[in-house]
């Protein structure tokens, strides 16, 4: 070996060991994984491309290292190391939807929210209106998704100690992001399930969730039959809407939204036009406080003011006793504990209901006085839908003490309480309200009544308006809503 064959030897070698050295040191304070993914350690060595300035290495689910080479867990995924950086570009560990994944960035989608939800174990063994009385499973998706991934093999329904269900469809709604998985039967009573969404389900973009998303429920002793979500689509992050413009008063303080306002085709707020900005524009000097945008024709973020309000149409038909039939007559016109006399389903001395759907005793108009309690018995995804033909009132009260509320228990949410209301809703002045309004007409609030729900006007009627006065409106689960609004 002469003299320049020794030279590059030493060179080569002296490179090898300052590459080692380098990767060593980007990767020694990283554990990169997925919730509590990982196995036993299997010793590895990289293997080392390029993408530009980047190298790739294969790595896995979790990575510690304490030297060179790497130790190397799990199954091989790409750890792009860029810089000063590492970002894990793969997947593999697993988490309960809603939970954050360790490799989390905006463009990786996430399931947020499923129904069943996790741990429920008081779930219903079917869904009203599905064939061969099979049950709804969904999942809700962070971002918009490729509908081709989610299939039978990437969203997946099995029995304790069974094998997998055969779904009788999957089915993604893109103006939600909800993929549906609906079985062909009811499921078993008394009975654990575990549903799954792999790492094969991906964006619009090709972009795979980073973590598999897993969780369990189990059925109600008995078989009964729940309802489906009520689906309003590109409507669901708004607290507010109205057909024709929206008042508010000049009392202080000025009333607040948790949520998003569609105004359409009327975008006023005290007869002057909204902003093109997204805000309520000068409201002549009485603007409500929002967390949200105002979406209208002068301006979108992409989804126009008159899709939210198809959407919105689309949802409150969907509850009409017309397509949601079957309901409980309520005993009493007026509904609570302190409305009509008697023991009758609603009445004073029946004021506590359980899941369900209820029409008004006269088939025209609800009134709630007093308390109404709505029990969940147990369901986190239990859900109640009131049918008030005509209008709905509730009683007003004072500082202290409301005239009128809506209490949930045992597992009850306001995001799973719906009132359709034929014509106009009234709000009574300092009342406690719960749940999810969608009014054919107009929706007025008396001074200082709160609303953790939706108050949805004008869904049918182009006249319907919006009057505030000092008043605080959540979306359920907003993330500037009240912690007890769920």
């Amino acid at each position: 070996m002469n003299r320049f064959e020794i030279m590059l030897e030493k060179i080569e070698d002296r490179i090898i060991r300052h590459l080692w050295w380098f990767m060593s040191l980007l990767l020694t304070a990283v554990v990169v994984g997925c919730g509590s993914g990982g196995g036993n350690p299997i010793l590895g060595k990289p293997t080392i491309g390029t993408i530009g300035t980047a190298a790739i290495f294969s790595a896995a689910s979790a990575v510690v290292v304490a030297g060179a080479p790497a130790v190397i867990t799990g199954a091989s995924v790409p750890v792009v190391i860029s810089g000063s950086s590492v970002v894990v570009a793969g997947t593999l560990g697993v988490v309960t939807p809603g939970a954050v994944c360790a490799v989390a960035a905006l463009t990786i989608p996430t399931v947020t929210l499923v129904d069943p939800s996790d741990g429920n174990q008081f779930v219903t063994t079917g869904t009203n209106g599905v064939a061969g009385g099979g049950k709804i499973i969904s999942a809700t998706f962070s971002l918009p998704m490729n509908s081709t991934t989610i299939n039978a093999a990437s969203f997946t329904l099995t029995p304790l100690a069974g094998a997998a269900l055969i779904p009788a469809s999957i089915a993604y709604v893109e103006s939600t992001k909800v993929a549906n998985l609906t079985t062909s039967a009811a499921l078993l009573a008394n009975k654990s399930y575990t549903a799954n969404i792999s790492t094969d389900v991906a964006t619009a973009t090709g972009v795979t969730t980073s973590c598999a998303y897993t969780w369990n429920f189990k059925t109600a002793a008995a078989a009964a039959v729940g309802l489906a979500p009520v689906n309003l689509g590109a409507a669901a992050s708004f607290a507010i809407a109205s057909a024709a413009g929206l008042t508010n008063t000049p009392t202080a303080p000025l009333s607040h939204i948790n949520g998003d306002v569609v105004l359409d085709p009327t975008a006023n707020c005290n007869a002057v036009a909204v902003d093109a900005a997204g805000g309520f524009g000068l409201c002549n000097g009485m603007a409500p406080t929002l967390t949200g945008k105002v979406i209208s024709p002068l301006y979108n973020t992409g989804i126009t003011s008159a899709s939210i309000m198809a959407d919105m149409k689309a949802a409150y038909n969907s509850l009409l006793p017309a397509n949601l039939p079957g309901a409980t007559v309520l005993g009493c016109g007026t509904i609570g504990s302190n409305g009509g006399a008697g023991v009758l389903i609603g009445c004073a001395g029946n004021a506590t209901l359980p899941p369900g759907v209820y029409i008004s005793a006269t088939a025209s108009t609800i009134g709630v006085t007093g308390t109404l309690t709505l029990d969940g018995q147990g369901d986190s995804n239990a859900r109640f839908v009131f049918q008030a033909p005509s209008t709905l009132t509730t009683a007003a009260g004072a500082i202290g003490a409301p005239g009128s509320q809506i209490v949930l228990i045992n597992g009850a949410k306001a995001s799973n309480v719906w009132w359709q209301v034929g014509s106009s809703a009234t709000i009574g002045t300092y009342a406690i309200f719960n749940g999810n309004i969608l009014a054919d007409t107009s929706i007025t609030l008396g001074t200082s009544s709160t609303s953790c729900g939706r108050l949805l006007a004008g869904a049918i009627t182009a006249s319907g308006a919006f009057t505030f006065d000092t008043n605080v409106v959540s979306v359920p689960g907003n993330a500037s809503a009240p912690a007890s609004c769920q």
